[in-house]
């Protein structure tokens, strides 16, 4: 019986890296066939599991509204989390994103972005520079 749920733990330890690495891997597969609003899904599963190869991808549907409604408040959020992540890109598309907020809307983002932050398990944030007054 020992054997019996040592095997058992054995296979669900081993098979749980490969149910995270599916949510992505899903995505770009639904990607690279159009289904945009597939790879949005597998992309933000993967996200909310703190995949890091999903922040950028799904930073980059909700800027350009593939898959999802456009939103640059969340595509701000995931390029930061990217960008946190160690995605050259990252902060270029982030300041992008909140290039075409309001500056309450950043400053919200921002906040938002540091809950995120938290809650993915990165490390320490540099600080975000704040746009002029609109």
């Amino acid at each position: 019986m020992k054997q019996f749920f040592s095997i058992l733990a054995l296979i669900i330890f081993i098979s749980i890296p490969l149910s995270v690495q599916a949510d992505y891997i899903d995505g770009e597969e639904a990607n690279q066939k159009g289904d945009r609003q597939t790879a949005f899904k597998e992309f933000y599963g993967a996200a909310q599991i703190k995949d890091k190869r999903a922040y950028g991808k799904l930073g980059s549907m909700y800027l350009y509204g593939l898959g999802t409604e456009k939103d640059y408040y969340q595509a701000y959020i995931w390029f930061h989390m990217a960008y946190l992540s160690g995605e050259r890109e990252g902060e270029r598309f982030r300041d992008a994103a909140s290039s075409m907020m309001t500056r309450e809307q950043y400053e919200k983002a921002v906040e938002s972005a540091e809950q995120q932050r938290l809650k993915q398990g990165l490390g320490k944030t540099p600080p975000q520079q704040k746009p002029p007054v609109q």
